[in-house]
């Protein structure tokens, strides 16, 4: 984050949004004060008829290193006086939040919508620059109307490190950029794709290596806007 993101959400740079709150903070360290995590939110003023509060806190950055900062802020911001409903901001698919809570089932979804796309120009570069979960090797013939990022490529993944280069042996999988972008990030599942018919697996049982190679134990999550 730049200085004029700071600047934006601390006040001292206009924003085209709502104007600028005074929000609350609080911050997670660990025991050796080391800081771990960070949330602000703000709160507003609400009454019911009976004279009891109906406040509303809603958390505009909630971010943590750890789970032991996680569950710690969030159990903070759930225990504030007064404060009946908490609405989370923009969290991962995945979120552990509903399943700190006694009852999982007092959170609910609101608004679902993504905000993380991948267009893949350069296929050697993206593939040698992440990490994979295990040891393979993979085959890819990769179309792109573009000319992009087309071609077959060998994709070998090992502990030591990640090798791809163009081939002409005969591809396990034959997929579209679109469909190696969807991949990418460790979300989709190639056995998923191949059912869709939007990936072909010339070698049986190349799909499911793909996503012990691809898949990751966290979903991918993009928390900001842009």
């Amino acid at each position: 984050r730049n200085e004029r993101w700071w600047r934006v959400l601390t006040g001292t740079a206009p924003s085209h949004g709502a104007p600028w709150r005074e929000p609350f903070h609080a911050v997670y360290r660990s025991a050796s004060g080391e800081v771990e995590g960070l949330l602000t939110y703000q709160v507003d003023e609400a009454w019911g008829d009976a004279k009891q509060p109906l406040n509303t806190a809603t958390v505009i950055d909630a971010i943590a290193v750890t789970t032991a900062a996680e569950r710690a802020l969030w159990g903070y911001v759930c225990s504030v006086d007064w404060i009946t409903t908490v609405r989370t901001g923009r969290r991962a698919p995945d979120d552990l939040l509903p399943f700190f809570l006694p009852d999982p089932r007092a959170a609910r979804i609101v608004t679902q919508a993504d905000f993380l796309w991948v267009r893949i120009l350069d296929t050697v570069r993206a593939l040698e620059s992440r990490t994979y979960a295990a040891s393979g090797t993979l085959v890819l013939d990769v179309h792109d109307r573009a000319s992009l990022a087309s071609g077959r490529y060998r994709l070998d993944t090992a502990p030591s490190g990640t090798t791809c280069v163009p081939t002409s042996a005969s591809p396990d999988l034959t997929l579209d950029v679109r469909e190696l972008g969807a991949l990418y990030l460790g979300d989709e599942s190639a056995v998923r794709l191949a059912a869709l018919g939007t990936l072909t697996e010339a070698t049986p049982g190349a799909a499911a290596r793909t996503d012990a190679l691809f898949r990751t134990s966290r979903r991918p999550w993009c928390p900001d806007m842009f």
